[in-house]
């Protein structure tokens, strides 16, 4: 059986920060690239009544990520940076007690095979509040998941369509030490509504090498946190761990 995770209606009022008369975009043109891998440790829960991600047999694995930013002196107008996020994973376990997902449930001592995708696309607007050594950038991101949920025995099986649209405050804040290459700093996103709360965060050390066309290497923690309670999914699940990534600049 199908179902269909909703879109919500959520208020931007509270998020908007357009029109600041304290923030731009950028001094000149730029173009900044990325492209990692991240290796997330799964836990928390799903279904209700609930498993653990221990006992689905959730284990760490490599996922990849890349985005893409477009930064501009034009006045008012935000900057923009787009990105991609894989989050997958398939495994089968036998379940120690029961859980439901949508409609079905699951009874202790079934092998399961769960197979999900939690994969997501940021496009972020924001402006640049500092933009020196010291770099703060702020905000909203609009969140398009585009997912699924499975899971399936010999006797059962239900999955579940996530199609849901989000927006998230946005920030991110950056130290550049001068004339050396090396940054760091830490970037996130958060929503909170009806119950819910979506966010994700990073913290980072990068270096640039001095060449002509700016290349460098980027490494981090980075985590994401899903606690959903809709009418046919609930779960609580945190995915975490470290991250390297090639950057590029234009």
């Amino acid at each position: 059986m199908q179902h269909t995770f909703p879109v919500k209606k959520i208020t931007l009022a509270t998020l908007a920060l357009v029109g600041c008369q304290h923030v731009s975009a950028d001094t000149v043109f730029g173009i900044y690239a990325g492209a990692g891998s991240w290796q997330g440790e799964y836990s928390g829960e799903a279904g209700d009544p609930a498993v653990t991600a221990q006992d689905l047999g959730m284990e760490e694995k490599n996922n990849a990520f890349y985005y893409i930013a477009i930064e501009h002196p034009v006045p008012f107008l935000p900057n923009i940076k787009v990105q991609q996020n894989d989050i997958t994973s398939d495994q089968s376990s036998t379940i120690e007690k029961s859980f439901s997902i949508g409609d079905v449930t699951f009874p202790a001592g079934s092998d399961v095979k769960t197979d999900f995708d939690l994969s997501y696309t940021d496009a972020t607007l924001y402006y640049e509040v500092l933009d020196n050594w010291l770099n703060l950038d702020l905000g909203i991101t609009l969140r398009k998941y585009s997912g699924y949920l499975k899971a399936e025995t010999m006797q059962f099986s239900d999955d579940i369509d996530i199609d849901v649209g989000v927006p998230l405050i946005y920030g991110k804040f950056q130290f550049d030490l001068p004339f050396s290459g090396f940054s760091a700093g830490f970037e996130g996103n958060y929503i909170s509504y009806d119950g819910n709360n979506l966010s994700d965060y990073s913290a980072k050390i990068g270096y640039m090498f001095d060449s002509s066309l700016d290349l460098g290497l980027e490494v981090g923690y980075r985590a994401v946190k899903l606690d959903i309670n809709e009418d046919d999914v609930a779960t609580n699940l945190e995915i975490k761990g470290p991250y390297v990534a090639a950057l590029f600049h234009f």
